[in-house]
C-alpha cells in the first residue's frame, strides 16, 4: 500500500515561498504541494511599485537558489550578472572580491520561481489572503479577491509571506511554543525610479552605482536593467523627507543626494517620485524559534527573521534559510534524521530550527546594530567608532598578509559567505579587541623597556 502525500501549505509566493514550493515538489512525489498568494501574479505589478525594487544576490542567494532548487540563477532572463560596485561622486570602481552579483528585478526573480513550481506541479493560487489559521484541526483560511471563503487543512504549514508575516502574528497570538521576540520597523523610506538609457564613462555597463549623502542622511543605489539598458534606483531618505520634498520641491535634495545627475535624468527621477508609491526601509524580525513544532509550522525567510536592506541581505539570508530548509526536508526523508515518535512535521520544524536559527538572528543582529543602525545609512554615513574599526582591520589585513581578516561588515556586503553567527561575534567582540590589543602594542614597546631598566 502506498503511503499517502504529506500535505504541505506555502503561504506567500515571493523568492522563498516560490523556491521552497518547486524543491517540495521536486521530491519524488512525497508532498502535494499548494501555494497561497495575497498577491496578483507578479508580471502584473508596475515598474515603479515598492514592490518592484531590484535584488543583488551574491554567492549566498544564488547558492540557495541552486541547493534547493537545482536552478542555476545566472541564467535566469531579464537579469544581469555584475562584478563591479561604482561609488559616487567619486567614481570609484570596485570589483566584488568572492563572487558576481546577480542583479535582478524582484518580480523577475519572483516569476520564474513560480514558473519553475508551476512546472514541477505546484498548485498556486493567487489573490487569496490568509485569514486566520486553526492550529488544532491544521486548516488555514483565506479569502479571495471576489470574497470568496477557501480552506486548506494541511500536515505542515511553511510561513513564507514575508516580515509582516500574518502566519507569524496568528502563532503569536495562539501558540504557546512561539513568540515574537522584538519587531523594529525602519525609519527610513524608499521609492524606486526607473531612468532609461543611461551610461557612466569608463564604468562597465552591468556596474551598480552607489551614492551616500551625509547632508540628508540618505543613500541611492542604482541597478541596471537588463532590457533597456536603463536603470532602476532606489532612493532612501529618513522617515517624512520624501512627503516633504513632494511638498516643498525636490531639487536641493536631489542635488545634494545626486551630484552627477544630469539635469534630464534628475527630472525623470523627480517625475516618478512625485507619484510612486513610498514603502517604508524595512522591519526587523527577532522571533523564539523559526516555527512551532506544536503546530506543524515552520517560518522560512523573512517571516522568521525579517530584516533591514542596508547590509543587502535579506533576500541572500532568506535564500539560504530555503535551502537549509529543503537539505533538513531531504534528510528526514533519507533517515539521516531520527525521526519524532509524535509526527513528522514535528521532526521537521526541531531539526531546521536547531540548524538555522542561530544564524538566521544573527544576521538580524548585523543588520540592526551594524552599519544599518537608524542614524546612519551607507559607507558615507557610518559611525566613526564603524569607520576606525573598519580602517583598523582593514591595515591589519594587509600588515599580517591575511592572517588578521578583513572587516566582517564587509565581507559580507562584498559577497563572502562568511555564517552570520560568527560574523555577527567578530563585528561586535573581536574586531574592537583585535584593534585594541593592537593599539596597545606600541605603548607596551615603549612602556616595558623603560619598567625593565627601572627593575
Amino acid at each position: 500500500m502506498t503511503a499517502a502525500k504529506k500535505r504541505i501549505l506555502v503561504v506567500g509566493g515571493g523568492p522563498a515561498g516560490a523556491a521552497t514550493a518547486k524543491s517540495l515538489a521536486d521530491k519524488g512525489g512525497l508532498y502535494d504541494v499548494q501555494l497561497l498568494e495575497a498577491y496578483p501574479h507578479p508580471d502584473k505589478i508596475a515598474k515603479t511599485s515598492a514592490k518592484a525594487y531590484v535584488i543583488a544576490l551574491g554567492r549566498r542567494g544564488q547558492e540557495g537558489i541552486r541547493k534547493a532548487t537545482g536552478l542555476d540563477p545566472l541564467t535566469i532572463p531579464n537579469s544581469i550578472v555584475s562584478s563591479n560596485m561604482a561609488r559616487h561622486p567619486s567614481m570609484t570602481v570596485r570589483k566584488h572580491e568572492a563572487a558576481p552579483s546577480l542583479i535582478i528585478p524582484r518580480a523577475v526573480l519572483t516569476s520564474h520561481l513560480l514558473g519553475e513550481a508551476e512546472k514541477s506541479g505546484v498548485k498556486i493560487l493567487y489573490e487569496h489572503r490568509l485569514t486566520d489559521i486553526d492550529f488544532e484541526k491544521r486548516v488555514a483560511k483565506f479569502k479571495s479577491k471576489n470574497g470568496g471563503i477557501k480552506e486548506v487543512a494541511y500536515d505542515l504549514l511553511v510561513a513564507a509571506d514575508g516580515s509582516k508575516s500574518a502566519v507569524r502574528s496568528l502563532l503569536n497570538e495562539k501558540a504557546d511554543d512561539f513568540e515574537v521576540v522584538r519587531i523594529e520597523e525602519d525609519s527610513m523610506e524608499y521609492q524606486v525610479a526607473v531612468v532609461p538609457s543611461m551610461t557612466f564613462t569608463d564604468v562597465p555597463l552591468s556596474a551598480v552605482h552607489a551614492w551616500n549623502d551625509k547632508t540628508y542622511n540618505s543613500i541611492c543605489l542604482a541597478f541596471p536593467l537588463a532590457n533597456d539598458k536603463g536603470m532602476l534606483f532606489a532612493i532612501v531618505y529618513p522617515e517624512g523627507k520624501l512627503a516633504e520634498f513632494r511638498k516643498n520641491g525636490y531639487d536641493e535634495a536631489l542635488t545634494s543626494t545626486l551630484p552627477d545627475l544630469s539635469d534630464a535624468d534628475k527630472a525623470e527621477i523627480v517625475k516618478q517620485l512625485s507619484t510612486g508609491e513610498t514603502a517604508n526601509g524595512g522591519t526587523c524580525v527577532w522571533t523564539s524559534a523559526l516555527g512551532s513544532v506544536k503546530h506543524g509550522v515552520v517560518l522560512v525567510g523573512d517571516s522568521g527573521h525579517g530584516m533591514w536592506p542596508s547590509l543587502g541581505q535579506g533576500a541572500n539570508c532568506a535564500l539560504e534559510s530555503v535551502a537549509v530548509f529543503c537539505e533538513t526536508i531531504d534528510d528526514i526523508a533519507a533517515g539521516k534524521v531520527v525521526e519524532s515518535s509524535s509526527s513528522w512535521s514535528e521532526t521537521v520544524v526541531k531539526e531546521f530550527n536547531s540548524r538555522r536559527h542561530k544564524d538566521a538572528i544573527a544576521a538580524v543582529d548585523l543588520t540592526y546594530g551594524g552599519i544599518g543602525a537608524r542614524k546612519s545609512r551607507g559607507r558615507g554615513n557610518a559611525p566613526l567608532s564603524y569607520k576606525l574599526q573598519v580602517a583598523g582591520m582593514m591595515l591589519l589585513n594587509k600588515l599580517t598578509k591575511g592572517v588578521v581578516p578583513k572587516p566582517a561588515l564587509l565581507r559580507l556586503m562584498m559577497g563572502d559567505t562568511l555564517a552570520y553567527s560568527k560574523a555577527r561575534d567578530m563585528n561586535f567582540f573581536y574586531e574592537k579587541l583585535i584593534c585594541l590589543g593592537a593599539l596597545s602594542l606600541p605603548v607596551l614597546a615603549w612602556y616595558l623597556p623603560k619598567l625593565a631598566k627601572k627593575g
